[in-house]
């Protein structure tokens, strides 16, 4: 499984600095749950949410960063 970022209102994954791809498996894979939220908050991004993609990247599933941000705050 990888770890992505996606922009809400583009439907694209973050790939690099400035760069965003609508492929999944071209996107950065920031491998753990916490190295993607320390990303936005770091860099004050917006209308984010993430992103897991599955071996054959046929699947991928999307979690508003929102609500990974309310499970953490709360363990």
């Amino acid at each position: 499984m990888r770890t992505l970022l996606r922009k809400v209102s583009t439907g694209l994954y973050f790939q690099g600095p400035d760069q965003w791809t609508g492929n999944p498996a071209q996107a950065h894979n920031f491998k753990m749950i916490d190295h993607a939220l320390n990303f936005v908050e770091k860099w004050h991004l917006q209308d984010m949410e993430l992103a897991f993609a599955f071996e054959d990247f046929g699947e991928v599933t999307t979690v508003p960063i929102d609500k990974m941000e309310l499970r953490y705050s709360q363990g």
